[in-house]
């Protein structure tokens, strides 16, 4: 290296020392209050009597939501504060005159951000561990502990600091680089929540809460550092952050490269990413719109609406943040263009060319079918059969599986659109087919109107056998006790601790079990009490008291006991 470019390169680090130390400060001042000091005031209120240790079980359970918010913002703060000579057109041509390679320049800069994050973590984790083994009390966490919150947020911080580094060379003003890394942050993961929400909007019965899956969360990096308390990352987690990081660095080398000089003050830098952010803010607000009003409003006209106008909001805000004017109005055939290229894309997906909204299996091709109102169970079948009333179902028998079809076809073939005000229930059906195959659909139904094709599947045997947990062969261990709560106190009216008047009360209720019409499982019941089951293992559940059990309340007037359930 020539002593000319030794000596820029000393320049500029003494000058982003000057400038930018306070970022390294204020990051460091922050771990230690989120970290060290919640372990200094838990020593200083120690006591031995009481052994009122806290009880963290990793570093994150500390003061969890305020390191997720140091590891969002900081990071970003260090990105938009290396690169700012960038956004300010002095800057730019004064450092862009010095005898650097942009690339030496790029990476100088980058190297030095990334030491305001690091030093200040392995400081705070130094410090950690001194008071944790300075301080004599016994600490349900170690060095092993704060070691691995050392390196998972070190590991967080540098893919939200590549991130910043990237959008920063593709745009040339400050306030729009912190901005847009922001959104870019938890851009996959809203992307993909409005683009799915939107087409079950558009193809009737499409469960999004099904694709919309827990994993998701992983995607947006300030969600997943709090989920570190409990899940913590593996190696190939880390291999791949560590790696998206690098192509983030290595896309930022590659685009300022190529950056015009001039583009210090502009929104954007390259004048090819304009169109495409004024046309990519109006597609997501027109998203927007369409996700609001699907929701409030549940009407195609209320929707269109919502289409319409977000999208030409979105459009008009991205117009005024390119040019840095508010008069954009002259620029309206683009958004004509628009219009036109989403009322293209929203028809063909309404024609629904592959036929999605109208299969329905043959019937010879089903196996078995899933009736309920959750996608979760439908995904996570072993969890079927764990609750008092198991409203979500795998049926098997050939009724069933017809009644469950028909019910199918005449929703597609109705596809009502119940309104707020209904009485309206949610209904999953889903199929396994004997390839293997598995289909599953979605509705919002109104009662009323579909209530003989609830009565056929719901008060069928094997439905109800598998509803009430009191019915299942095997479900529940012997009943040692049974106490029945008045519903408005939520004290004790009866309790039963005879085995033979157990299962005298057991037989009647089960009578009325089997005799439950639909309304009844459908929330349509008026409680008038709470009955609770004690089982020899130590377990507990219970059922309501309500209008459709006579035989139960026949049982306890016969014996004087219906008046204290009423008091």
């Amino acid at each position: 290296m020539s002593a000319k470019r030794l000596s820029a390169n000393r320049a500029m680090w003494t000058q982003n020392l000057r400038q930018l130390g306070w970022i390294a400060i204020i990051h460091l001042l922050l771990w230690l209050a989120a970290i060290v000091l919640p372990i200094g005031l838990s020593y200083s209120q120690y006591d031995p009597k009481a052994g009122n240790v806290p009880q963290w079980k990793n570093v994150y359970y500390i003061s969890n939501g305020f390191e997720a918010l140091i590891a969002w913002l900081v990071p970003i703060l260090a990105a938009a504060g290396v690169l700012r000579y960038m956004h300010e057109k002095r800057s730019a041509d004064f450092i862009h005159s010095l005898p650097l390679r942009r690339t030496e320049m790029l990476a100088g800069q980058v190297l030095f951000g990334w030491m305001l994050l690091i030093v200040p973590l392995a400081v705070t984790a130094l410090a950690a561990i001194g008071c944790l083994y300075g301080l004599d009390l016994p600490w349900p966490i170690g060095a092993a502990d704060v070691g691995r919150w050392l390196g998972e947020t070190l590991v967080i911080e540098t893919v939200i600091f590549a991130l910043g580094v990237m959008v920063g060379v593709l745009v040339g003003q400050s306030i729009t680089h912190v901005v847009l890394t922001n959104i870019a942050l938890f851009f996959p993961a809203g992307i993909l929540v409005l683009i799915v929400t939107n087409l079950s909007l558009w193809l009737y019965g499409l469960p999004d809460a099904y694709y919309l899956s827990d994993d998701l969360e992983r995607w947006t990096l300030p969600i997943r550092y709090s989920m570190l308390m409990d899940q913590s990352m593996n190696m190939g987690e880390i291999g791949l952050l560590l790696l998206v990081s690098l192509l983030f660095f290595g896309a930022a080398v590659w685009l300022y490269e190529r950056r015009p000089t001039e583009a210090a003050g502009q929104a954007l830098a390259f004048s090819a990413l304009r169109p495409l952010f004024v046309y990519g803010v109006a597609f997501c607000a027109c998203l927007v719109g369409g996700f609001y009003f699907g929701q409030v409003g549940r009407k195609w006209g209320w929707i269109i609406f919502g289409y319409v106008v977000f999208s030409l909001l979105g459009y008009a805000i991205a117009q005024m943040v390119v040019m840095k004017t508010w008069r954009v109005f002259h620029r309206w055939k683009g958004y004509v263009g628009f219009v036109m290229a989403m009322a293209i894309l929203f028809v063909a997906v309404r024609l629904d060319p592959v036929g999605y909204v109208n299969r329905v299996p043959a019937l010879d091709d089903i196996q078995q079918v899933y009736f309920g109102q959750s996608v979760m169970n439908w995904q996570h079948s072993d969890r079927v059969g764990s609750e008092f009333e198991q409203y979500d179902q795998f049926l098997r028998t050939k009724d069933n599986i017809k009644a469950v079809r028909a019910f199918h076809e005449q929703l597609v073939h109705d596809q009502p659109l119940p309104s707020h005000f209904g009485n309206v229930q949610p209904v999953v059906i889903g199929y396994v087919l004997k390839d293997g195959t598995r289909l599953i659909r979605r509705y919002e139904v109104p009662i009323e109107a579909y209530k003989p094709y609830f009565q056929r599947i719901m008060e069928s045997k094997e439905y109800k056998q598998q509803y009430y947990l009191l019915l299942r062969p095997g479900g529940y261990s012997p009943i040692r006790q049974v106490t029945i709560r008045n519903v408005n106190t939520g004290q004790e009216a009866v309790v039963l601790a005879e085995p033979k008047e157990i299962d005298s009360f057991l037989g009647a209720l089960k009578q009325d079990l089997w005799q439950k019409p639909v309304e009844s499982m459908l929330g349509g019941r008026v409680w008038n009490g709470e009955i609770e089951f004690l089982q020899s293992d130590g377990d507990t559940f219970s059922l309501p008291l309500d209008e459709y059990n006579p035989h139960a309340r026949r049982w306890l007037e016969e014996r004087h006991m219906w008046e204290k359930v009423e008091k």
